[in-house]
């Protein structure tokens, strides 16, 4: 039988040289092309009926780009579905080859280009991207974006599979969960993942890599980031309770989010704030007396920062650090009484819409502000950390010495 079915696939292969022109839209596929049983398992005896049914013209025979399909999957897949776990915990099932994606979030575009997907799969993207960090995607149908992805024009595109952000919380950019049963009942596969948080960025990126077979480029990002990681983490996890800086970070003036915790407990520093979210009183800021302030700064595409203004450009970022230090109420707070408030945009952050997959970076620099000693320039460069990032797995032509504002101060005074 492997003999038959290895000349079977030599003329499979012959046959896939043919225009695809010549072939019908193949129907949406509820399991592998070919799994007449369907139990989930393409076996050689199956894979060869479908090849005899497509040469000899039967009816019931699967298109041409079908086939091609369940021959991927037997070759490469050992004849089974590919199958992850998403960020929210669902079970997500691949049959056959991705072709066509819709990313509904900045996010996974990213993530995608730093595995090195073709650019020609993402066939719908979220409209208003920032056009100096994504210039090649400005021919690309557009889904929507600011309260949610338009889930009509996703379904025009007909894409293989739609990538959904994870648990967006209260948001006001759709509702993930909704977008999710209703593209479902539709007859889309979707995966959710978001990619903007320091420690589930790896296993995210793993995942991705997997369903769209880009294990090496995975696995190269991966030793990368984790390299970087762990050698801040084996630092600040030896601080000890007393020497770990007291934090107050805002995202507008008293204004706070739990989406800060993690990061500022990676970098070495206890937030104030831990666990609490939404506005506070500045009277809970005088009372506490934090050593650092963090204000993170975000909009859409280079309003305040990004890789749009020129390197030395810091005057908006400038002004915002010197509203917080002017404010009477924070006179006697030690972290202006010693000049340490720190403004840092999101595009190095951890929220929403507009961070990326680049909250190691902004991990850097905090590393560096709260622990200077610890995290020496020959040992931590941030810049130079992201300047690798674009360059290396971005392929992005962006000079950080010349383009880019993220952070002010860059380093503590």
């Amino acid at each position: 039988m492997r003999k038959v079915l290895s000349c079977l696939l030599v003329m499979l292969l012959f046959a896939s040289c043919l225009p695809l022109a010549v072939t019908a839209t193949a129907a949406r596929q509820t399991g592998i092309p070919g799994d007449t049983d369907e139990d989930d398992k393409l076996t050689e005896v199956e894979l060869a009926g479908a090849i005899l049914l497509f040469m000899l013209e039967k009816e019931g025979r699967l298109e041409l780009n079908e086939l091609r399909d369940a021959a991927h999957v037997y070759v490469y897949w050992d004849g089974e579905p590919r199958t992850i776990v998403d960020s929210v915990d669902r079970t997500v099932r691949i049959y056959k080859p991705i072709k066509r994606v819709v990313c509904t979030f900045p996010h996974h575009i990213e993530a995608l280009r730093t595995l090195k997907v073709s650019k020609d799969t993402i066939v719908g993207v979220p409209s208003r991207l920032d056009t100096v960090f994504f210039p090649e995607f400005a021919d690309v149908t557009c889904i929507g974006f600011s309260t949610g992805p338009d889930l009509e024009a996703i379904l025009e595109i007909d894409p293989d599979i739609v990538l959904l952000a994870g648990d967006l919380g209260s948001s006001a950019m759709g509702d993930p969960d909704e977008d999710q049963e209703q593209l479902e009942a539709a007859g889309e596969t979707v995966i959710r993942f978001t990619f903007n948080q320091v420690e589930t960025i790896p296993e995210e990126i793993e995942k991705l890599g997997y369903v769209f077979e880009k294990e090496d480029e995975a696995e190269e990002f991966i030793d990368w980031y984790e390299n970087i990681l762990n050698s801040i983490k084996g630092k600040t996890s030896e601080v000890s309770p007393e020497n770990k800086p007291t934090v107050y970070s805002e995202y507008l003036p008293y204004a706070i989010s739990t989406a800060d915790d993690e990061i500022i407990a990676l970098a070495g520093g206890k937030d104030v704030f831990e666990g609490k979210n939404g506005d506070i009183n500045k009277e809970e800021v005088m009372f506490e007396k934090p050593d650092i302030i963090i204000r993170v700064v975000w909009g859409i595409f280079a309003a305040v920062g990004g890789y749009g203004p020129d390197a030395d450009d810091t005057a908006a970022l400038k002004e915002v650090r010197d509203d917080i230090m002017s404010r009477e109420e924070l006179q006697n707070v030690t972290a202006v009484k010693n000049e340490s408030v720190y403004i840092i945009t999101s595009h190095i952050w951890t929220y929403l819409p507009y961070s990326g997959n680049k909250a190691l970076i902004g991990l850097c620099y905090l590393a560096k502000w709260f622990h200077h000693v610890l995290f020496p320039d020959t040992e931590l460069d941030p810049k130079a950390i992201h300047q690798e990032y674009l360059t290396r797995f971005q392929g992005l032509d962006i000079d950080l010495d010349d383009k880019g504002v993220f952070v002010y101060p860059e380093k503590k005074g």
